[in-house]
Parts: structure tokens; sequence; C-alpha cells
């Protein structure tokens, strides 16, 4: 065992070494799996937007800026 972890390890209970390392590690997996799942539904929302509006007119630019009251 290397110096450096000998003392790292002399200030944890022996048997949870890695604890705060692996508690990081899944905090970040669940944040990026959280994130995954935003852009997942936000895709299927989407998909179903398209489809329910699919063959329909869309709105011209000029109308849109207008109604927002947009200056470009």
């Amino acid at each position: 065992m290397s110096t450096t972890a000998t003392a790292k390890s002399k200030n944890r209970p022996a048997g949870l070494p890695d604890l705060d390392r692996q508690i990081s590690q899944a905090k970040t997996v669940l944040r990026q799996l959280r994130d995954t799942l935003e852009d997942l539904d936000d895709r299927r929302d989407l998909a179903r937007s398209k489809q329910r509006n699919a063959g329909k007119p869309g709105t011209d630019w000029e109308t849109v800026k207008k109604e927002l009251d947009l200056q470009f």
C-alpha cells in the first residue's frame, strides 16, 4: 500500500475506504440518467405533436412575430 493510500485510510473506518467516492460516482450516474430520461421524454412529446399535427397548415413566421410582438 502506498504512503498516500495509507494516509487516506487512517481517517476512515476499515471496510469503508471508497464509500465517499462511490456515492459521488453514483450521484453522477443518477444525474446523467435523469438528464437522459428528460431528453427522451422531450423527444416523445415532440414525436406525438408531429403526429397529431401532421397535415395541418403551419403558422408563417410573419404571423408569429406579429402575435408575439417580436421585432427583428
